[in-house]
């Protein structure tokens, strides 16, 4: 019993592949396209300020870099971020995202050290090419539950850029954290 249950194992993993190498033929290796070509504006190393408010009367400072470069033949932009947080500590982050033009949406995950979970977001660009819209999801480090990020990446000019991140207050009130990025030359 246990043979055939590998034989069959082994035929279907041979099928997916035969399937694959098909589906590669007929369309080869993705190109990038007009929104891969968008997150250009992103690639490079990059100084950041940011500012949280914590609440009413405390903001969180931090100073750190983001390096973002392109993979896997120009589809994927990985970014990886290393700050200091004042009063926490380093914050380290990952990210990966790129164009799934079956979604027509660009599509990517976030990881950090304030959490262990994987952060899925997916959002749009307006017709300028400027200003990119993300909803992000993912669980309150401290609860558990599940909340909703706002993401609006601004390119400002050819070596600036903001990032403002909307999230839920602990009074539920929406609070503001702001990134500044300018290039390094």
């Amino acid at each position: 019993m246990k043979t055939r249950l590998v034989a069959a194992a082994l035929v279907a993993a041979a099928a997916g592949i035969a399937v694959a190498a098909v589906r590669q033929d007929e369309h080869g290796a993705r190109k990038a396209g007009k929104f891969h070509e968008l997150l250009k504006q992103f690639e490079g190393t990059w100084e950041t300020k940011s500012e949280f408010q914590m609440a009413p009367d405390q903001v969180l400072k931090s100073k750190g870099t983001a390096t973002e470069k392109f993979a896997v033949g120009g589809l994927f932009l990985i970014t990886d971020v290393k700050s200091e947080m004042e009063g926490v500590g380093p914050f380290d982050a990952h990210s990966i995202w790129g164009y799934d033009e079956h979604k027509k949406k660009y599509t990517g995950s976030w990881v950090d050290n304030m959490s262990t979970a994987i952060w899925p977001f997916e959002g749009t660009v307006d017709d300028a090419g400027k200003v990119f819209t993300l909803a992000m999801e993912g669980p309150d480090p401290a609860s558990g539950k599940l909340f909703k990020l706002r993401l609006i990446h601004e390119i400002t000019g050819k070596d600036t850029r903001k990032l403002t991140i909307f999230m839920p207050g602990q009074d539920g009130k929406e609070m503001e954290m702001k990134i500044d990025y300018v290039r390094k030359k």
